[in-house]
């Protein structure tokens, strides 16, 4: 077995692996043995590449492979791997290991698809923690500029930057019809993190937004948001006791409709981005009810289950692709089984550019993961693997050649 692992393993590496060895592979990576050889090769081959990293790599990528070996160093041996969580990191370490590695070499003589180098002097850095916080009564306040500690007050809630860049509301007192309501928007290359009043986590994918009272109501509370939003919910009891203060997310799907999700304290992922289809709900942990105004029932989720809101109807697909939902969240884009247009809307929203085709959609898909926080160019030259070709223009325009 172990042979059979290395030749696909290098054959993984150099480009030579074909659609059947693919599937052997994957197929392999289900057996626990395999799979725990699979790493060890991994590590071996990461070590082998540790001492050149520094001289043959530019800055980026030796950052981003040192990161790579730094986790894999620390981390224990790991004896029972499963297949999904194996192939989070080892394939986006393999791609980045291809393209810094074999590609990067190649890339020196022979320059990527790109038809105008201007992109690689003056390179698009990736998204970073920025957003705008827009207080109940208009004010605005930029909080990636915004000094660390407390930066307003809402009522009787201290509104506080912490160390980590992240807000948190601290209420003092009791609050009492409180109505105020505040709004937090990423914009394109941007995420952020949010503690909401009733220490609800909270976090933003690029181009998304939710607004929220200062100070929840006793009986129910209730959000809003748009684009792509993780939740952390807390449980919370009524004052009296007497039950659980349901949380509401509110959202539209792409028809016009309305839709919610109602839970009381669970992890879940909602993506209501217009131009994405049906507003999907991944549910990691608890419980939800989804509901949209053209369906016709709410729909009750459990762990690894998806809820997709379209027009007319909700539909649920159960084992859904958790590494690729969360992969946002966990810093990495997660392009397995995903086609070039849904991948170019991805890197629309996290490099803030805006990408045009120039014929039609070239019919393109990849696989496996790669980090969010490397350049465009060098994301781009991983792209061109799988022969996708680029123009690069004035105004962050980045066109896709047939």
């Amino acid at each position: 077995m172990l042979d059979n692992i290395t030749h696909l393993f290098n054959n993984y590496l150099s480009g030579k692996l074909t659609e059947e060895e693919r599937q052997a592979l994957i197929a392999l990576l289900n057996n626990e043995e395999a799979a725990a050889q699979f790493e060890t090769l991994l590590r071996q081959q990461l070590a082998g590449f540790n001492e050149m990293v520094h001289e043959q790599l530019p800055a980026t990528e030796n950052r981003i492979v040192q990161g790579i070996l730094q986790k894999i160093n620390a981390a224990p041996p790991v004896r029972r791997i499963r297949l999904r969580r194996m192939a989070a990191w080892a394939t986006a370490a393999i791609l980045l290991i291809s393209i810094g590695m074999y590609g990067w070499f190649a890339a020196s003589h022979n320059s990527p698809q790109l038809t105008n180098n201007k992109l690689l002097s003056a390179d698009i850095a990736p998204g970073e923690e920025k957003a705008i916080l827009i207080l109940s009564n208009g004010t605005t306040i930029t909080l990636d500029s915004a000094t660390h500690g407390a930066i307003a007050r809402q009522g009787n809630t201290a509104i506080i930057k912490l160390a980590n860049g992240s807000i948190y509301y601290q209420p003092k007192g009791v609050a009492t019809g409180n109505t105020l309501t505040n709004t937090m928007r990423t914009p394109r290359g941007g995420q952020y993190q949010l503690t909401l009043p009733d220490g609800t986590r909270v976090w933003l994918n690029a181009a998304s937004s939710i607004t929220y009272p200062v100070a929840f109501a006793e009986k129910e509370r209730i959000v809003t948001i748009s684009g792509e939003v993780y939740f952390e919910v807390a449980s919370l009891i009524s004052e009296a006791k007497s039950h659980k203060v349901p949380f509401i997310v509110k959202f539209v799907t792409p028809s016009g409709d309305e839709g919610s999700i109602e839970v009381t304290g669970t992890h879940f992922n909602v993506n209501s981005y217009a131009n994405e289809g049906p507003v999907t709900t991944t549910l990691l942990e608890g419980s939800v009810n989804v509901s949209a105004a053209g369906a016709n029932k709410p729909v009750l989720l459990k762990p690894g289950q998806q809820a997709r809101a379209g027009a007319q109807r909700i539909a649920v697909t159960n084992n859904a692709d958790i590494d690729k939902v969360m992969a946002w969240k966990n810093g990495l884009f997660n392009f397995e089984n995903v086609g070039l247009e849904e991948a170019m809307r991805q890197i629309e929203r996290w490099y803030n550019v805006d990408v045009v085709y120039e014929k039609n959609v070239p019919d393109i898909s990849f696989e496996g993961a790669i980090s969010r926080n490397i350049t465009l160019s060098n994301l781009l030259k991983v792209l061109a693997r799988a022969d996708v070709k680029f123009r690069i223009e004035e105004g962050r325009r980045l066109v896709v050649l047939p």
